[in-house]
């Protein structure tokens, strides 16, 4: 696969097979009745509410409905582009751009993905729900262009305003309409200008992770999932007894201070309605992970919660007995940040191949 096919290039696909702004519109009437077109939300919705919108149309993006729609659209509009086995953001960006939207303070800044921590494995698939055109687009930069910038930006420590100048010199204003979807490279460097026009843009877009290639920071399992991969419900008994685990032991976590991990392990428990009986930690550098094995064999409690599953041990055998305890003692072990939770061994083989997707043995 060459970069030059996810250089600004634009394809087409079948509109009434995939009717993305009539599903998008559908939606968001569901949240706020009085939409009646899209190109005209700013009217109708303060930027506030605007906001309450595009959480509301995120979590769409994470039901199966949507999993299935948009599985079966990458394949068929990637096809004779990618041939590799790929994985799909797990949850998908929308984007609204309104009239003026910098006066909201909703202007996007120039930006490469790869400075979002994004790797080279990672492709965009920007699809445009209205018309996106002259400034209310996607300016998009050059993949030779961005290098360039890149290396001036780095070499002569630009300030934020003469990155923006410099990007927006070089952009292009691209017409992408819907029926139509914009491919670009993590190395394309990308943003917003201020929205002149009389419309509102929304746009849809999502990532693939291509098997073989660097993924950098965004991590399969977390930010990506499998081609069919479906939605697990989480069901959890109240009277359940549950501890967090934070450790510095993988190469995941070692950057990981515990105040970030029992963050994000709160909000997860929050969400779920766990309540926390202990919070539990390794000693650094016990890569033998001697405290959550105990964990994993006491019957007294019923779960688990770890930041990731990437704090589990990089030692692919030391994971696989961690895991098989809490399996044969009847332990949930649960992950926040890919929001998943090992109950059985069909739940650990997903786990696994998450993992092995770049080699790593299981």
């Amino acid at each position: 696969m060459t970069d030059s096919l996810w250089d600004n290039n634009i394809i087409q696909y079948d509109i009434s097979k995939y009717d993305w702004p009539t599903f998008w519109l559908e939606e968001s009437k569901k949240i706020f009745p009085q939409i009646q077109t899209l190109e005209t939300i700013h009217k109708v919705l303060s930027p506030t509410e605007i906001n309450v919108l595009v959480r509301e149309l995120v979590q769409v993006s994470k039901t199966d409905v949507f999993r299935d729609m948009i599985d079966n659209f990458y394949a068929e509009l990637l096809l004779g582009i990618n041939d590799l086995p790929y994985m799909i953001q797990r949850t998908f960006n929308i984007r609204i751009v309104i009239p003026n939207q910098a006066k909201a303070g909703r202007l996007l800044a120039f930006h490469k993905d790869e400075w979002t921590g994004n790797g080279d494995g990672i492709k965009n698939v920007w699809t445009p729900i209205t018309k996106s055109y002259d400034s209310n687009s996607l300016q998009v930069i050059s993949i030779e262009d961005s290098n360039e910038i890149d290396t001036k930006c780095k070499e002569e420590e630009w300030e934020f305003d003469k990155i923006q100048e410099e990007c927006l010199r070089k952009s292009k204003s691209l017409t992408v309409d819907p029926g139509s979807c914009l491919l670009f490279h993590t190395k394309n460097i990308h943003g917003n200008i201020n929205n002149e026009t009389d419309i509102t843009r929304v746009s849809m877009d999502g990532r693939i992770l291509v098997k073989g290639e660097e993924h950098h920071k965004k991590m399969p399992g977390g930010y990506f999932r499998f081609v069919g991969e479906k939605s697990k419900t989480n069901n959890f008994n109240s009277e359940d007894t549950w501890i967090s685990y934070a450790g510095w032991n993988s190469k995941y976590s070692s950057q990981l201070p515990i105040h970030m991990q029992r963050l994000v392990i709160n909000q997860f428990c929050e969400q779920n309605n766990i309540i926390i009986n202990d919070y539990q930690f390794e000693s650094e550098s016990l890569d033998w992970y001697p405290t959550l094995t105990k964990f994993t064999l006491d019957k007294n409690i019923n779960g688990i919660v770890l930041c990731s599953v990437y704090c589990l041990p990089d030692n692919p055998f030391k994971r696989h007995r961690l895991i098989q305890n809490t399996i044969e003692n009847n332990i949930k072990i649960a992950f926040a940040n890919e929001d998943f939770v090992i109950e059985n061994k069909e739940d650990f083989n997903l786990v696994n191949n998450w993992f092995t997707f770049y080699g790593e043995r299981a």
